[in-house]
């Protein structure tokens, strides 16, 4: 009774770290239009690298290793491609696509991430390819297609009239999904980093790198923005996206992936579009069309038939081992 407790506790906090990833989607939203990108994501890494050197000082979370084993160079190699991916590539796609489509075709298409993985991981990783994974690739694939049919005429949020084209739409979604490339490789690049380290300090240090990456495009593209007069909410939401994606996501993440499997963690990312798209259609007086539904049902069968027959499958391709 006792191990079930501790699975269901898991469960519980892997749906909170991944409901955050929906409230991030939303909040970009609010603040993609306010400034240059660029100055956007050096925001919410500096408030990041704050808020988990805080975390790290009053959890006393200083060392960055657990056990005796050290990175060598190849893996601060695969650890510095881990971060970046994982965080400026990805969100950089990702808020340039956001601009063009719907928070919640977002939200679907970020629910795709665990069939990529499982794509990524054949090629990279060298695991085989199950028929169950290729009919995975197809329902998202069916599910982004359904997605572009959205049509959204003279939508109102935010008191403003926002006319998404259904060919702004096709390439806002399209991006997007290219954004889902670095975010899955991030999750490969973990894979092969064998020494454990402390989530909080290597979240810290994940924050701080991407923050020094962005540094010269963040400061040639606010060139001519006066800091002392930036609107009073993107600082305030752009702490909160550095909170929830930076502080409290690792937090709930790290706590929950060690007490449940990788099937049920993959299986949880449906967490994402439901969030995303609740909260915009609340915040963002986005319609919610049965082109939406669909999409996103084609993507969440995808994920539930991947977790849920993927050790029952046919291996239908094997990579050759060196």
């Amino acid at each position: 009774m006792k191990k079930n407790n501790n699975y269901l506790i898991g469960v519980f906090e892997i749906g909170i770290a991944n409901s955050f990833v929906g409230v991030n989607i939303i909040l970009n939203k609010f603040l993609i239009e306010k400034a240059p990108l660029m100055l956007l994501l050096e925001l919410r890494y500096i408030f990041g690298v704050l808020i988990l050197l805080f975390m790290a000082i009053i959890m006393k979370k200083f060392k960055f290793y657990i056990e005796d084993n050290k990175f060598n160079s190849y893996d601060w190699f695969i650890y510095i491609l881990m971060a970046l991916s994982g965080g400026v590539f990805f969100n950089f796609i990702y808020m340039y696509g956001l601009n063009k489509t719907t928070a919640t075709s977002v939200g679907i298409i970020g629910s795709s991430i665990p069939t990529i993985i499982v794509i990524f991981s054949y090629l990279f990783l060298r695991q085989p390819l199950k028929r169950i994974h290729v009919l995975s690739v197809c329902l998202v694939v069916l599910g982004i297609m359904i997605l572009n049919l959205t049509r959204i005429p003279g939508q109102v949020a935010n008191d403003k009239i926002l006319e998404h084209t259904s060919e702004q739409m096709i390439l806002g979604n399209f991006i997007v999904f290219l954004a889902m490339v670095p975010e899955a490789l991030f999750t490969i690049f973990a894979k092969m980093i064998k020494i454990k380290v402390c989530p909080i300090v290597s979240g810290l240090l994940i924050n701080l790198l991407n923050g020094l990456f962005c540094l010269p495009f963040a400061i040639y593209s606010a060139r001519e923005i006066n800091f002392f007069q930036i609107d009073s909410k993107i600082w305030i939401l752009s702490f909160f996206i550095g909170l929830f994606s930076g502080a409290l996501f690792y937090t709930f993440y790290n706590r929950g992936i060690a007490k449940i499997d990788s099937n049920t963690a993959a299986l949880m990312t449906g967490v994402i579009p439901i969030s995303s798209a609740i909260l915009a259609i609340i915040f963002l007086n986005e319609p919610f069309h049965i082109t939406t539904f669909l999409g996103m049902f084609c993507v969440l069968i995808s994920i539930y038939v991947g977790v849920r027959y993927a050790d029952q499958s046919k291996v239908l391709l094997h990579r050759v081992r060196d």
